[in-house]
Order: structure tokens, then C-alpha cells, then sequence
């Protein structure tokens, strides 16, 4: 009882010895050897209980492994990593501005152009100022993790205690170590600042194995190393390790361009996604190339570059000739399929190592060949590189995680080979075995929230340089930020910064940093008060966000022209980049869009400083004329006439140019309002329009009558908005010209046709009654704006709810629909066959009475119109925004319509005389043209019922590809073919 014996002592008092020290062997009760069944514990492996009958074995197919035994000879399988969880500083710069900048005659000049990027092969470098540094970053790395682990449900520790019950995700973390270069403290570990995390949120945890490793950049590759023997060994306690990588790659002014900064906090537990695989080998050398020694003056090392470069490739060849040897000399190089290397440098340096270690497996292999391994084998590993920069300790697993995210589903069942160093020396090669999806993001959705909060700024910043003051300091507030005149908002509530160093040179941290609130008081310890440590009140705290500046109505007005003259829809492209499945859910798609803008900039709008003329379009020429405006010191004016309808719509041109027109913002505009333009108008094309009616919604100053003038003034002056007004011209009056008028009906599938002039203000027509009824409704000047419908009583919807009468009252010419066929009509009752006159009057000397009439005057055979069919579907919203016309083939009974493709599978239906009632459709769903189906109609369809072209893969359809729709009316048979 918690006594040690020594060698040939009794353990119970019953006289029998249990362990021999010379023969190393475990002896039974009677003194004899355990060799057989007679002497010892029997080799049959059946273990029978006092009692048992004999042949009761233990049956141990069906048990399940929960945890590994303590002091078993058993091992857990397949330990890897399960997630890598990256932090990154906010602020970056583009290497090709650190190029420019570089250039310049008072720094390097023009030869360092290129050479950042192309040479070293960076884009992008991230950095921290004063309130971070590699304490910080572990923590906010393991705080995100834990978090991201219940957010996302993969704690798994449940599924190796001896309950069954998942544990608590920060008490599910039972070793975690830390490496980096970037020491602050020559006695206290980093790891011990991240533990304080652990005892506030997990009550108190502390039974959390490992401290910090060092050695230059293998510190972090050591931690890993540290994690996986964890919890490969027999002292595992079912629990995850923690291995965390954090380093800042700090650079001043003169270099820049080698700056990098990041964290990495990599999960290994068995079963893992991403399994350690095989052997690894590594190479501990005493070499002279780099080294920081106590008291020197900056957090910069003593380094040979070029002696460094030897002594990292002379690590590769040993590492590589060790493995190999484990492998039984097979060649490591070829049977890999993803490479990764440590990253003290740019891309080169890595690229010249992956080229050694394939030259070792065939020297004799081609340039062209290694190019293309280049591009399949190393360039997955080097995304998160190029972007973020060098960060010592961080970098192998920086690249490891860029493979894992880059190659996503495609890198299953496929062999990676990490090599890792650390300048002084000390390198580690070993395989990882990719089993499943690891718990993280595809790249192309994480580096959307890589740019989230990013911060760009120019290299001539010196916010980094505040940072590397910070060596030594005693006594110190971080004010990096607000030396820069940062915005204290745009720091992340879920990241920790450094709020003060005491004069002791204690560092303390706190989530959020200057904008983030007390911690809860749950969450604090006796170890706060009882060591003295800085309540949050001593630290600035900002309450309250900047107003922002208010814009005024001058910058509104602009910010509407510039929408709508650059909408982002006309300029932007969409470019899938990435879809892949989501690890969370198999069945949820993660699709990522790159969006490339040639949008111009919103000084776009500005006058170009040059000579124009203006004229001006409008509904009293049926907007065929453009009439020239006179200019008066830079004012443009036109006399305007208003015409029968009480009002006109007008737009302007540019130098007479149907390309550059300008226009209002709104549609039916008032003077005084946003314009638009120069711009080709299309869809976007809107009016502005004189009221001279007296209606509630008109100015009184615009009131008037038919026959009225009104004097438009436009300017447009440099630097000045555009600006278009009218006034009035009292007791001045003009001629004007009378409209024509058309009828649309159900018998003319509502296309219009002109009325005959009866004079004194009346129109004619003469039609039939047929199966398709009597419904009509008028347009002056065949323009759907100007349409004269009947007042007719409408739904919830603002949809007529009924048909017109001779006693309805006549409403227009005005803009009363959408369409024709969503506008209130007349509806003539009577029999097939009954001829009737429709007269449509409006008064010459009073414009605004007006009537509709019809008679019956007679009666003849039927004549049923030819047929006519239509195409509606996805394209046109079944209708709503219009119908495709389809045209007869010769004389044969076939119509056909040429369509080109709007998306991958396009639904649709045939209709006659654009009446939805008139429905031709299959008798299935999404129906394909090698379907056995039947036509169903012409009658009402359901909703389900349709032809979808690109369902069958024989149609080879694609956004883009062009089809021909026929429908064979004798043989009621639909087809199409693709041109």
C-alpha cells in the first residue's frame, strides 16, 4: 500500500515472491514460470470466471474500445489532426505596392520591381502593431477552437470515455503545447498565459499536460511531434491534444517585405481526418546560421542567410536518405501525392528544396515534368503563404492547412509529406494520410473571411514598427492604433490584445481589447485580486462609435446617378470558383462566387469639362424626333406644347446621341429631381412628365389645359450636378397634334390594331364574336403608356376583379398595367358568330370626355382566327413578363421558336392566343422530349406540368447554348433540338 518493494520481497505477506529481477519474468502463485497452462496463466486467452462452465469464454468480437488502458501494450489507431484553426492580424500589404514603394530613388530604386512578387513569389503580407504578440494570438487561436468545437459538434470525447459522456470542450483538451521563436519571457511559458483561459471558462481546469518548445522555427513542428506521441502512448486519457504554433516574423522599415504573422492551434485525437502516416525521420545538426542570444538589442536574429539556405537543404537530404531507409528504401518523393516544406522565406526557397527532393527520386527527370509536379504537388501548399507571409514556427502547418483547404474532397485517400526546420538545426519529415474531410473550411469560403476585417495599408506605414519597439519595454500601453488613427471598431471582439505591460513586465490581455466590456464576473479568479492584476476600469474603454459623417443631399443625389448608370449588374462578372460539400453536413453545398467589377469610379459622373449640345425626345412626337434645345449661358430650354392628354413625357440626348441619353432617377418625374445619364437608357430608361391635369398628386403651379406651354431649362455646368426644371408660360398657348388610336383584343392575341377615323373625334372597328369572346381595351398612339382601360372594381392585389361595361367609366390615356394583358378590359356579351361595331369617342374641344360604345349589327357563319402558339416558361415567368411567339414552319403544321438557354435547365409550356387557359403541356413533370408522354390541352395546366430542356444529359445544354422549340399542331408533339 503505496510502498515500493524491493526485488524478492513478499507484496501480500503470503509468502510468495511476484517478480525476479534476473529472469524478468512474471511467476504464478506456486513459484513456477507462467509458461504453460499447468504453470502459468495458459496461452489460450480464455479467462473464465470462478464458477463459469468451461467454454464460457469471453467473447470480445462485439466490445468496443472505449479509452486507452493505462499502462496497456495497446495504442490508438490512426491519431492525426482533426482541425487547424488559423489566426491571423488584421493588417496587410500588397507586395506590388511594397515593390513600388521600394523602387523609388531614396530606398532601392527600380530594381526591386518584380522581385517581391515574381522572384520571392509573395502577394500579400499580414502584420500586428504593439497590441498583439504571440501570447495573444495562442490565446485567441484556442479560445476561437474550443468555441468552433461546440459551434460545429465535433468534440468526440465522448466516444472514448468510460461513460459514453462528452466532455465539456474546454476540459476536453488534456495536453496542449506551444512553440515559437518569439519568446517574451525567459522562464514563463506562453502555454501557462493560455492555461489562464482554461481556468476561468472550464472551472478551473489545470490538468492540461505540456509547457513550450523552442528552436528557432521548429518549435511548433516539436509541439505537434510532442502531441501525436500523447496521444499515440499509454498514458493517453481519451482526451484531445492541443499543439499551438504562433510567431511573428517581425521586419522594420528597411525590410518590409519580409513580414509575416499567424497562429496556428492543430486538434490531434484519434481516427482523425488527416492521420499521421508511416515513419518519419528527422536531423538535429550544431550549426552557427541563426540564433537570438539573451540581451541582444531587437527581437531580430544574428542569421547567414546563405549558409541557412545550405543548412536547410542539407537537413532535406538527411531526413529524406532516413526515411527512405524506414521504408524500406522505397522512394518517398514518388509514392507521395502533396508536398509541404518549412518557409522561412519566399516561395523560391521551397520550390528549389521540392526540385532537390525529386531529383533524388529521378535525377533524370525533365524540366517540364517538374513544372508539372510543381503545379499539382507543391502550389496546394503554398495559398496561405503567399497571402499572410513568412511566420517562422507557423509555416508548415500554414501550408499544411492550405492543402487540406485547397484540395478538399480531392485530396481522399491521397499521401502528404510534410517536411519541417528550424534554423540551428533541427528538421522532421514525416506522411500524412488524408482518411476524411477535416473539420475546416474549403479555401475559397475561408479566405472570404480572411478579408472580413482586414485592414489594408500602404508599406509606408509605421504601424509595425510600433510593435517591434515593444522589445524590452517595461511599463507600456500599446497605441499602435491610435498613433495611426485606426478606428477602435474595427477591432474583433473575438480576438485578445495586449492592453498593458506593468512595470514588472507582466502582460496582461483581454478579448476584445479597447472596445470589449468587463469580463463576467463568473468568469474571474481569486488569482486576479490576490496578484494584483489591472481591473478592466483601469484600461481605456470606448463606448461609443464616430457618427458617421451625414451625407449630403448633393452626395445622395450623386450616389443614386452613379447606381444607375453603373449598375454592378452590368459591370460585375460572376465566377463560380469553388463548390464543394460542406464537412458539418454532406449534404449542404458550399459554393463560392468571385465577383470581377470593371466598374468605373463614381467620379464617372462628373462633366468632362467639354462643349455639348442637349436635345430633347418626348410623347408628342411619339418620341421619333429628337428636337434641339437652345442654349443660353449654359442653360438648355425647349418649349413645351401639352397635348390631349393633359400631359407629356419627355428624356434628353447628348450631342444628338440615342447612346447618351439622360433621364430622371424615378419614373414620371418632377422638375428639380435627380438625373441620370449620360447613359443608353434600355430597361432603365425612365420619363419626366408635365401634369397639367387636376388630380391630387399635381402641383398646382403645373395646372392647365390641353394646349398649354411650359418652358424646360437644363444645366449641367463642371463640378455642378445636373438640373432640369419647367415653369409655366402664363396666357401663352400652342397647337398640338391628335393622337391615333388602337384596339387590343382576345381575337388579335392582344397585339394592337388601328381604329378606323370617323371624324369628330370617333374610331371604328368591326369584329366577330368567336370562341375566344369580345375583351378589349385602347391605346393612343399604339404606346402601352398611354393605355385607356375602363374603371373597374379590383382586388387585394390591385388586379381587375371584373370586366368593363358601356357604362364604365373610361380611364387614360395613362400608364394603367404592366402589360396589355394585365389591364382592365370591356367585355362584349353575345353569341358565337354576332358582328358587332366598337366606337371609341373622345372630344375634339374637351379631351378629357371620352366613351366606349359597341352595337350588334348583324350576324354571319363563324370564322374561327387561325391558331396561334405561344412559348412561356422560367424565361418569361410564365407570362408575366411576356410570350414567346412561335412561327409556322411553310406550309406544314409545325410552329418553332429559336431560344437561348438562361440556365442549366430551362421549364416550359406552349399556350394559344396568350391565354394561360389555353395551356398545351405533358402529362409529367419536367418532362424530357425522350419521355414517353402525352400533350395534354389546349386547357388550364397545373403547376408541375411542363418540358424541361437540359434535364436528359443527351440535350448537352449549358447557359448560353442555343435550342429550337417545335410543335407539331397535326401530331400535338413538342421537340427541340439544340444549334
Amino acid at each position: 500500500d503505496d510502498e515500493w518493494y524491493e526485488e524478492g520481497e513478499d507484496w501480500d505477506g503470503d509468502g510468495d515472491k511476484a517478480w525476479d529481477a534476473e529472469d524478468e519474468g512474471w511467476w504464478d502463485g506456486d513459484g513456477a514460470e507462467g509458461e504453460g497452462e499447468e504453470d502459468g496463466w495458459g496461452d489460450d486467452e480464455d479467462w473464465e470466471e470462478e464458477g463459469e462452465e468451461e467454454g464460457d469464454a469471453w467473447d470480445d468480437e462485439g466490445m468496443i474500445l472505449q479509452r486507452c488502458a493505462m499502462g496497456g501494450p495497446n495504442r490508438q489507431r490512426n491519431v492525426g489532426i482533426h482541425t487547424i484553426e488559423v489566426y491571423y492580424p488584421q493588417f496587410y500589404i500588397k507586395q506590388t505596392e511594397m515593390e513600388e514603394y521600394d523602387s523609388r530613388p531614396d530606398r532601392y530604386g527600380p530594381s526591386v520591381i518584380g522581385k517581391y512578387t515574381k522572384g520571392i513569389g509573395m502577394t500579400e503580407a499580414r502584420f500586428p502593431t504593439d497590441d498583439e504578440d504571440p501570447v495573444s494570438f495562442a490565446m485567441t487561436v484556442t479560445h476561437r477552437l474550443v468555441e468552433r468545437m461546440s459551434r460545429d459538434g465535433f468534440n468526440m470525447t465522448g466516444h472514448y470515455a468510460p461513460d459514453g459522456q462528452t466532455l465539456n470542450p474546454w476540459n476536453a483538451i488534456g495536453r496542449l503545447d506551444v512553440g515559437s521563436e518569439s519568446l517574451i519571457d525567459r522562464s514563463k511559458s506562453m502555454k501557462t498565459y493560455v492555461m489562464d483561459l482554461f481556468e476561468r471558462y472550464g472551472e478551473g481546469e489545470a490538468n492540461v499536460e505540456g509547457v513550450d518548445m523552442y528552436n528557432a522555427c521548429y518549435g511548433g513542428q516539436a509541439a505537434g511531434l510532442s502531441v501525436v506521441n500523447w496521444v499515440e502512448s499509454d498514458r493517453w486519457d481519451g482526451r484531445y491534444g492541443l499543439a499551438i504554433a504562433t510567431d511573428i516574423s517581425e521586419a522594420h522599415q528597411s525590410t518590409f517585405f519580409t513580414v509575416g504573422a499567424a497562429c496556428t492551434g492543430t486538434l490531434f485525437f484519434p481516427e482523425a481526418p488527416v492521420a499521421h502516416h508511416s515513419h518519419r525521420a528527422s536531423a538535429i545538426l550544431h550549426r552557427l546560421d541563426f540564433f537570438k542570444p539573451v540581451g541582444w538589442k531587437s527581437m531580430a536574429p544574428l542569421v547567414d542567410g546563405k549558409y541557412s539556405i545550405d543548412a536547410y537543404m542539407t537537413c532535406i537530404e538527411l531526413c529524406y536518405s532516413t526515411l527512405r531507409k524506414k521504408l524500406n528504401d522505397r522512394p518517398v518523393f514518388s509514392m507521395t501525392d502533396y508536398n509541404v516544406f518549412h518557409t522561412g522565406g519566399g516561395f523560391h526557397v521551397i520550390k528549389k528544396a521540392f526540385e532537390r527532393m525529386c531529383r533524388a527520386d529521378d535525377p533524370e527527370s525533365s524540366y517540364d515534368k517538374k513544372q508539372q509536379l510543381v503545379q499539382t504537388r507543391l502550389i496546394p501548399s503554398c495559398h496561405l503563404l503567399k497571402i499572410i507571409g513568412p511566420c517562422h514556427t507557423v509555416s508548415s502547418f500554414l501550408n499544411t492547412a492550405s492543402v487540406i483547404m485547397s484540395e478538399w474532397e480531392k485530396a481522399l485517400g491521397r499521401v502528404l509529406v510534410v517536411f519541417t526546420y528550424g534554423s540551428g538545426c533541427a528538421a522532421s519529415m514525416y506522411q500524412l494520410r488524408f482518411d476524411d474531410l477535416a473539420w475546416m473550411q474549403p479555401l475559397s469560403s475561408w479566405k472570404v473571411e480572411f478579408y472580413r476585417n482586414a485592414i489594408h495599408m500602404h508599406p509606408s506605414t509605421m504601424i509595425h514598427e510600433v510593435y517591434i519597439a515593444t522589445w524590452m519595454k517595461f511599463d507600456y500601453r500599446p497605441c499602435g492604433r491610435e498613433l495611426c488613427q485606426i478606428d477602435p471598431w474595427k477591432y474583433e471582439l473575438d480576438a485578445y490584445y495586449l492592453m498593458e505591460i506593468d512595470k514588472w513586465g507582466r502582460r496582461f490581455y483581454h478579448r476584445g481589447g479597447v472596445i470589449a466590456p468587463e469580463l463576467d464576473k463568473k468568469f474571474k479568479l481569486r488569482a486576479d485580486q490576490a496578484e494584483g492584476r489591472p481591473k478592466r476600469r483601469y484600461w481605456k474603454l470606448v463606448t461609443e462609435k464616430p457618427k458617421e459623417e451625414e451625407k449630403t443631399l448633393e452626395d445622395e443625389w450623386k450616389q443614386l446617378e452613379y447606381d444607375m448608370v453603373y449598375d454592378r449588374a452590368d459591370y460585375d462578372e460572376e465566377e463560380v470558383v469553388e463548390e464543394t460539400i460542406a464537412k458539418a453536413n454532406p449534404n449542404h453545398r458550399i459554393v463560392t462566387v468571385e465577383i470581377r467589377s470593371s466598374r468605373p469610379g463614381i467620379e464617372a459622373i462628373e462633366h468632362d469639362g467639354a462643349d455639348h449640345t442637349f436635345q430633347i425626345v418626348g410623347s408628342w412626337s411619339r418620341f421619333q424626333e429628337a428636337e434641339d434645345m437652345e442654349e443660353d449661358d449654359g442653360l438648355f430650354q425647349y418649349t413645351v406644347t401639352v397635348g390631349e392628354n393633359g400631359w407629356e413625357d419627355f428624356y434628353l440626348l447628348q450631342d444628338n446621341d440615342r447612346d447618351k441619353k439622360i433621364f430622371p432617377a424615378s419614373e414620371r418625374s418632377w422638375k428639380a429631381l435627380p438625373c441620370v445619364g449620360p447613359h443608353p437608357g434600355g430597361a432603365k430608361l425612365k420619363h419626366w412628365r408635365i401634369d397639367a391635369r387636376d388630380i391630387d398628386e399635381n402641383a398646382e403651379e403645373d395646372l392647365g389645359k390641353p394646349g398649354d406651354q411650359y418652358l424646360v431649362t437644363f444645366s449641367w455646368k463642371a463640378g455642378c450636378l445636373k438640373n432640369l426644371e419647367w415653369d409655366k408660360l402664363e396666357g401663352e398657348r400652342g397647337d398640338y397634334r391628335r393622337g391615333e388610336y388602337f384596339i387590343a383584343g382576345s381575337w388579335t392575341c392582344w397585339d394592337f390594331l388601328r381604329l378606323q377615323h370617323s371624324g369628330d373625334g370617333h374610331w371604328r372597328t368591326r369584329v366577330q364574336m368567336t370562341s375566344l369572346g369580345l375583351e378589349f381595351c385602347f391605346a393612343r398612339d399604339e404606346d402601352i403608356s398611354q393605355l385607356i382601360v375602363p374603371e373597374v372594381e379590383l382586388d387585394g392585389d390591385g388586379q381587375p376583379a371584373a370586366a368593363g361595361t358601356e357604362l364604365s367609366q373610361v380611364l387614360g390615356p395613362d400608364a394603367r398595367a404592366q402589360s396589355i394583358q394585365a389591364a382592365a378590359r370591356w367585355k362584349v356579351e353575345g353569341n358565337v358568330g354576332d358582328l358587332f361595331q366598337i366606337t371609341f369617342f373622345r372630344s375634339l374641344e374637351d379631351p378629357y370626355v371620352m366613351e366606349v360604345r359597341w352595337e350588334n349589327v348583324g350576324s354571319s357563319p363563324v370564322v374561327e382566327p387561325e391558331p396561334r402558339y405561344f412559348l412561356v416558361g422560367t424565361r418569361n415567368r410564365w407570362g408575366k413578363d411576356g410570350f414567346l411567339e412561335m412561327a409556322r414552319v411553310g406550309n406544314t403544321s409545325n410552329f418553332s421558336v429559336q431560344l437561348e438557354l438562361q440556365d442549366k435547365q430551362e421549364a416550359f409550356r406552349l399556350v394559344q392566343f396568350k391565354r394561360l387557359d389555353l395551356s398545351l403541356r405533358p402529362d409529367k413533370q419536367d418532362c424530357t422530349q425522350m419521355q414517353a408522354h402525352q400533350v395534354l390541352g389546349p386547357t388550364t395546366a397545373q403547376d408541375e406540368q411542363c418540358w424541361a430542356i437540359g434535364k436528359a444529359a443527351a440535350d448537352k445544354a449549358k447557359p448560353g447554348d442555343s435550342f429550337v422549340v417545335t410543335f407539331d399542331a397535326a401530331g400535338k408533339k413538342v421537340s427541340w433540338r439544340k444549334l
